[in-house]
């Protein structure tokens, strides 16, 4: 999920799954206009989006891996 505050220059990321947070400021240089590349940066970071879910790099791993058990139901 994310939630955008463009207006006080704020663009925060959560995981769906843990709740981890990852926050990009204007005074830090990101454009958090451009949700394109700030995803972009998250997506480098390890992030990744299923459908509407976003998932931080540590979830996104145990995703894949359990899309990968052959015992999965």
């Amino acid at each position: 999920m994310s939630f955008e505050r463009p207006s006080r220059g704020l663009l925060v990321f959560q995981c769906d799954v843990c709740f981890d947070t990852f926050e990009l400021s204007k005074a830090d240089g990101a454009d958090v206009q451009d949700f394109r590349s700030c995803w972009g940066l998250l997506r480098e970071d390890g992030w990744t989006m299923s459908g509407i879910e976003h998932l931080c790099a540590d979830c996104s791993q145990t995703a894949r891996a359990d899309r990968a058990n052959p015992f999965r139901k």
